[in-house]
């Protein structure tokens, strides 16, 4: 961590925190060449594993992926974007309309619909390397914190779903870079967009609701590190503020007129119903804070879509960094404000402290205050980059404790160590995604991939061949009567197929027009029988898109 500066010169503040020039090793000195590089690597990475077959992995179209696709095709179709979309239990629009966008400009894909997805996450990459120099003060400690996020399994996976939640870490991380700069350099802009982004986050996705908890911590910290903290900078907050309520106002706008909009869903899975948690609160809240803590070194997320379920959120080499990191920063905070009572002493160190701990306690709340599917990554993405800032704080105050050591031959060793250890931690989480996780069966059915290779086939069939799909596949009904699973085939048959009928499973057979193909979104035997009482001479059959895959579907032709 920094150390206060006492003097202001060049251009800098007190609240300057930015590590001086090192001088410990003769290569440094091209650290202005090596830092640009190495952040385009980085970038680079991150770009490339985030958009790497993108279309096909992961392998299919979940049905909550799709419902945004056909919103946004609705929205796009009637020329009306909301703040608020109703289908689904209901979901914050920007993710929404972004979609929408690329839709007219790029088309109906399954790579256009997660593109912003993947956009989100690269540059979060950035952001975090941006942060993580203006937390720790140096450009190694930015590549570190780059590197981490560009690699991590748990932010690769949902840089490649079309999950709004990806837009939580991207908001927070600019959020606080700026907020922070801001209070280096003074210049206001900075707290223009700092107050921007943050304002931006309540358009975002519901667990950024608990946010401004992170902001009063922060607060309060800095009024303890900093001397007259309100009154030389009360101009600034209030400009920050300005701009973060007046991005929010049409979204607290739209919660003020529809309060089922700013309910919708949570209660439904909050730890704090009595129907959930079964009268056992306190046994619930233990349970469910155990269970999310204990997921970034040990038990990860078990749903096939957030993880891989054998494995922790961290990899083994960064979750026992994370830990160290954690116990740092707590140690630090303790002893910060033991100088702070009882010696009156003013430590800058001590607002970072209380940065990085609240941003992680807050943010885990969405998934502690839930009792469903835990523990459960998406619901505390907004987390994650405090988990890898903390991870790369540790890592940092590793390499500036080698730095002092006199030994070269035992610096070199460690320096080694830990390149090492950071490298081989991206290669494994990469490797993960791409080979233990994207290659397994479990996967493509968690993403029911056969619903997409439903969509393939009738987009293959002759335009003179009826198209029937039985909607039997089960979910919420949305808006347009049809079931959330029936959206897939909606959505990546648009404008490629439009002539499909979606007929109820308890359609009447006679209405069927022959020379016709029946999708069977889920086989069952009674409307197989049902349509061969009116036809006989239908034929039941079925496909398999991709051979020893066990994905497959069932269709009944009529001639």
């Amino acid at each position: 961590m920094k150390k206060n500066t006492k003097k202001v010169s060049r251009g800098k503040t007190k609240f300057d925190h930015r590590k001086e020039r090192s001088k410990s090793t003769d290569w440094l000195k091209y650290k202005k060449y090596a830092y640009p590089v190495l952040v385009g690597i980085i970038l680079f990475v991150a770009l490339f594993v985030r958009i790497y077959h993108l279309e096909s992995l992961p392998p299919g179209v979940y049905p909550d992926e799709a419902i945004h696709g056909t919103d946004a095709i609705q929205a796009n179709e009637a020329s009306h974007w909301k703040l608020f979309y109703e289908n689904n239990y209901g979901r914050e629009g920007l993710f929404i309309n972004l979609i929408a966008l690329g839709f007219k400009l790029f088309g109906v894909s399954a790579a256009t619909l997660r593109i912003w997805s993947a956009a989100f996450g690269i540059f979060t990459v950035l952001g975090m390397i941006l942060l993580a120099r203006e937390l720790f003060g140096g450009w190694r400690a930015g590549a570190i914190a780059g590197f981490l996020t560009a690699t991590s399994f748990w932010h690769l996976n949902f840089s490649r779903i079309a999950f709004r939640a990806i837009m939580l870490p991207f908001v927070l991380v600019f959020s606080f870079y700026f907020l922070l700069r801001g209070l280096r350099t003074k210049k206001l802009y900075n707290y223009i967009l700092a107050g921007v982004f943050f304002g931006l986050g309540i358009h975002t996705y519901i667990a950024f609701r608990i946010a401004p908890l992170i902001l009063i911590a922060l607060l309060a910290a800095l009024i303890a590190a900093k001397k007259n903290f309100l009154k030389n900078h009360w101009k600034e907050i209030a400009v920050f503020t300005l701009l973060a309520l007046l991005t929010a106002s049409p979204m607290l706008a739209d919660f003020y007129s529809h309060p089922e909009h700013f309910s919708a869903r949570t209660g439904s899975v909050s730890v704090l119903n009595p129907e959930v948690n079964q009268g056992h609160l306190f046994k619930a809240l233990g349970i469910s804070a155990a269970l999310n803590l204990g997921s970034f070194n040990f038990h990860g997320d078990q749903n096939w879509r957030h993880n891989l379920p054998s494995q922790p959120e961290l990899q083994f080499i960064i979750g026992l960094f994370f830990l160290a990191g954690l116990g740092y920063l707590a140690w630090q905070f303790f002893h910060l404000m033991y100088q702070r009572i009882k010696n009156r002493k003013h430590n800058d160190n001590l607002a970072i402290t209380v940065l990085l701990l609240s941003w992680f306690a807050v943010m885990l709340l969405p998934g502690i205050l839930t009792y469903e599917g835990l523990p459960h990554s998406l619901r505390v993405i907004g987390a994650l980059p405090a988990v890898l800032l903390i991870s790369a704080c540790f890592i940092e105050l590793v390499f500036r404790q080698t730095d002092k050591i006199k030994s070269a031959n035992l610096k070199t060793v460690i320096y080694i160590f830990l390149i090492l250890s950071i490298t081989w931690s991206g290669f494994v989480s990469v490797k993960r995604y791409f080979i233990d996780w994207g290659q397994s069966l479990e996967v493509r059915q968690a993403f029911n991939q056969n619903f997409t290779e439903m969509a393939a086939y009738l987009n293959e069939l002759p335009e003179d061949i009826n198209k029937y799909v039985v909607v039997n596949g089960g979910g919420k009904t949305m808006d347009d009567g049809l079931p959330i699973s029936a959206h897939v085939i909606k959505l990546l048959t648009y404008s490629k197929t439009p002539s499909i009928s979606y007929l109820d499973p308890n359609f009447n057979p006679a209405s069927l027009k022959p020379i016709a193909k029946v999708v069977l979104m889920n086989y069952d035997k009674g409307i197989e029988n049902k349509i061969r009482a009116v036809f006989s001479n239908a034929i039941t059959m079925k496909v398999i898109s991709q051979p020893g895959s066990e994905i497959d579907f069932f269709v009944i032709n009529i001639n």
